[in-house]
């Protein structure tokens, strides 16, 4: 039993309860290092690693693993280790303590959903009208069945996103994270997304092998044709992916911005050529009005050597 008079107490022995005994405890910084269960895992170990790489700071409610990047490679709060790692009794003994600051966080943080009407094109009527439409479109753009059916792509035709093709995003638990809807028919705006930070998310987190080589890439629809891309959503890198990345990445990393995007390509090249993956960073410089959707993923002729 837990004397739930001292809270960080409490905190420190629940830790322990879950992960075993500490490897390092600094009690004046609040900070308190184990085994990462999930480095464990990944290499067939019950008893841990050894390597105290799980660094847990239990006065601000934040976990981060040095090595394998656990959430995402930078500092995640408390509350998302327990609901992954914990038993539903530890989990309620958490909550009990939790800060009240950070239990009104949770109550406002908005959930999000697809968008009202989405419906995916395996589910969708065949013959109804939109939907043969919007399949056009993405036919038109080489978008195979496959494709379709492996990121789970969709359509609404009602509501904020009417008329748009749905591709969501999915982390590596399986939760919806993002979606982008890009408009089928004539639009003031082609993509529209929803109101969440993108730079919180990795798109498609969950379809990502960090074993192979990654390609790194504008938007969901130059995704679709290179096998094992990461999606910036934008000519940048948040500093979320720039970490992840960095941690986890064990083959090369492979810039492939459109065409019009060299100079933002070639500035992310040498932000990340160093360290870990240095001389694992190749670029592509593909001509000046194409983008990856327009060569269909036919891009091995226009890799570029950086002297």
């Amino acid at each position: 039993m837990y004397d739930m008079s001292d809270e960080v107490e409490v905190l420190v022995e629940l830790l322990r309860d879950v992960l075993g005994h500490e490897k390092q405890h600094y009690e004046s910084k609040g900070q308190i290092s184990f085994d990462c269960p999930v480095c464990s895992d990944e290499k067939g170990l019950d008893g841990g690693d050894g390597k105290g790489n799980l660094e847990i700071n239990y006065s601000k409610h934040v976990y981060k693993c040095w090595s394998c990047g656990e959430f995402l490679g930078t500092q995640g709060p408390l509350g998302k280790f327990f609901d992954k790692h914990a038993t539903k009794a530890q989990k309620k003994i958490y909550n009990l303590i939790k800060p009240e600051e950070l239990k009104k966080q949770d109550e406002k943080r908005p959930k999000l959903r697809l968008p009202e009407g989405f419906t995916t094109f395996e589910d969708s009527n065949a013959r109804f009208i939109p939907h043969i439409e919007a399949m056009n479109y993405l036919k038109s753009r080489g978008i195979t069945d496959d494709l379709i059916k492996k990121y789970k792509i969709g359509y609404t035709v009602s509501g904020e996103f009417a008329y748009r093709i749905i591709v969501p995003s999915f982390n590596k638990e399986g939760t919806l994270n993002y979606f982008v809807a890009r408009a089928w028919v004539p639009k003031k705006i082609k993509y529209k997304n929803p109101s969440v930070p993108k730079d919180e998310i990795i798109f498609n987190e969950g379809l990502i092998d960090w074993s192979k080589d990654v390609y790194l890439v504008e938007g969901a629809f130059d995704g679709f044709f290179l096998d094992n891309s990461i999606v910036m959503l934008g000519k940048k890198m948040s500093k979320l992916l720039f970490e992840t990345l960095y941690n986890n990445a064990k083959g090369n990393v492979i810039i492939c911005t459109d065409g019009d995007a060299w100079r933002d390509g070639l500035k992310l090249y040498h932000e990340l050529n160093g360290g870990v993956l240095y001389n694992k960073v190749k670029i592509i410089k593909l001509p000046m009005d194409k983008d990856i959707c327009d060569l269909r993923g036919q891009i091995d002729e226009y890799y570029h050597e950086i002297l």
